[in-house]
């Protein structure tokens, strides 16, 4: 019997078939695989959206928004997970057969990346001010230069060669980030006197009336991170070995996000507000308004105020490892978006690449730009869930015979205008006023426009060029 190869191994050990199907041997259980769903949402941007939504709508309504997020998040990564379950596909190679095409998938690809990519880039912005709080240094382009390098060689390297150690460790930061979180909340209410139901019935931060408009504001904010959840469950959901397993990953994860995160985000705010406004009046010499106005962007500063050291090193720990998983799964992106344009590099340039990008979209003021991303992610994401969803269990059914399924398209355009129109659409009658849950538009818009496109214009040909699993590989 011949020796392995280590360099080989080396180079599968990276690419953790980024382009093929996961093998049997290596499915896990739902309890192994929750952590990371839990793990990848358990960070300052996430708690930062519920700040947002509980500050535009009060903690009621922005609980209610959650908890329709939960609902939403758990049917859509329940479906799509089931199909990267049975297929062992990432979801960004999954659309090569369900949706859009070998070569069309480069379109999914670049909504996950703008998807992943983006978070990537705004935990390191939050991380990066923290930093710049906690040591008391001021903003500069060496301290940009140092943080912002020492963070982009941590992720590269834990994602290239240490991912198993963060699985391991992705229960433990769980726990000590929720410890943190629940001392902080105590510390505010019971240890300092102040009244837990004014907490817990908080109403707008933002306009002196709570009602539908801000509702609607509210689940607009949250939706955006639900599908992104969706689709990065399905990454995970490809190393299920049930569908038990994927519907818990699912629940575990939503729940963690859009329940758990969400309140823990809104309440930290609102009870460490006037603590950080205090500070930045004392230390930056701005006023109580313009230290209010930056404050929940800069939202490391309250766990630091209000955790002390313990808070800032379990806030980096937790947030650390979801940085990890950004950068894994936007490697996983990037490496089918460039295969199927013909580059077949290894997953370990993608993940370099995957964080240049991020610095780029830091130096382009993501952080000041995050309601925007929120609305073009909340409608890119669910609109591509639909399409792969409603592909494989309504149009792969009633197709005409002779047409085998096994085998895909080079460019599937009823897939690529669906996405196009549904999303363009949605957005519009958002800004238009016309319709203001755009989420709901381009995903009712998909369910329409996709059947009819595939079924009736762009029908799939019964004679393909090539077969699945080569066109995978390719």
């Amino acid at each position: 019997m011949g020796m392995i190869d280590p360099g080989h191994r080396l180079k599968a050990k990276m690419d953790d078939h980024a382009l093929e199907q996961v093998p049997e041997n290596e499915r896990k259980s739902w309890i192994q695989l929750s952590n990371n769903a839990m793990g990848i949402c358990s960070t300052l941007l996430i708690m930062l959206f519920g700040a947002l939504a509980t500050f535009t709508a009060g903690l009621g309504y922005g609980l209610l928004a959650g908890i329709i997020c939960l609902i939403v998040g758990t049917i859509f990564g329940t479906l799509l997970g089931n199909i990267a379950r049975k297929e062992g596909l990432s979801s960004t190679v999954l659309t090569r057969k369900y949706g859009f095409g070998v070569k069309g998938s480069v379109v999914s690809s670049l909504v996950f990346c703008f998807m992943i990519l983006g978070m990537l880039a705004l935990e390191n912005a939050l991380l990066y001010h923290g930093v710049l709080f906690f040591f008391g240094l001021k903003p500069s382009i060496l301290n940009a230069i140092l943080i912002y390098g020492l963070f982009t060689a941590c992720w590269v390297l834990l994602s290239l060669f240490g991912i198993k150690l963060v699985y391991r460790i992705a229960s433990i930061a769980i726990i000590g980030f929720l410890g943190v979180l629940l001392y902080i909340i105590i510390d505010a209410t019971v240890l300092s006197g102040n009244s837990v139901m004014s907490i817990l019935s908080f109403g707008s931060q933002f306009s002196d009336s709570t009602g539908i408009v801000e509702f609607i504001g509210a689940v607009n904010i949250v939706i955006g991170a639900t599908g992104a959840m969706t689709l990065v469950n399905a990454d995970t959901s490809r190393y299920a070995r049930t569908k038990k397993d994927v519907l818990m990953i699912n629940i575990f994860g939503n729940l963690m996000q859009s329940i758990v995160m969400l309140l823990a985000g809104g309440i930290v705010a609102y009870v460490g507000i006037d603590s950080v406004v205090q500070f930045y009046v004392a230390n930056n010499g701005m006023t109580a308004v313009q230290a209010r106005a930056i404050a929940l962007n800069d939202l490391a500063s309250f766990f630091i105020i209000l955790g002390g050291v313990v808070g800032f090193i379990l806030m980096f720990l937790a947030n650390g490892k979801a940085q990890v998983l950004n950068t894994y799964s936007g490697s996983l992106a990037l490496t089918n978006l460039f295969s199927a344009v013909g580059w077949k590099g290894n997953r370990a340039i993608f993940v370099v690449i995957a964080n240049i990008l991020a610095l780029i979209m830091i130096y382009g003021n993501i952080l000041g730009l995050v309601e925007s991303w929120l609305d073009a992610l909340g409608v890119l994401t669910t609109c591509m869930a639909t399409i792969i969803i409603v592909d494989y269990y309504f149009v792969k059914k009633r197709t005409l015979p002779g047409i085998n399924n096994s085998e895909i398209d080079s460019v599937n355009m009823a897939g690529i205008l669906t996405l196009i129109f549904s999303s363009g659409i949605a957005l519009y009658l958002s800004t238009a006023k016309i319709f203001p849950i755009p989420f709901v538009a381009s995903t009712i818009l998909s369910l329409i426009i996709y059947p009819v496109l595939r079924m009736y214009v762009f029908k799939q040909k019964s004679t393909m060029a090539q077969h699945t699993d080569t066109k995978l590989q390719g």
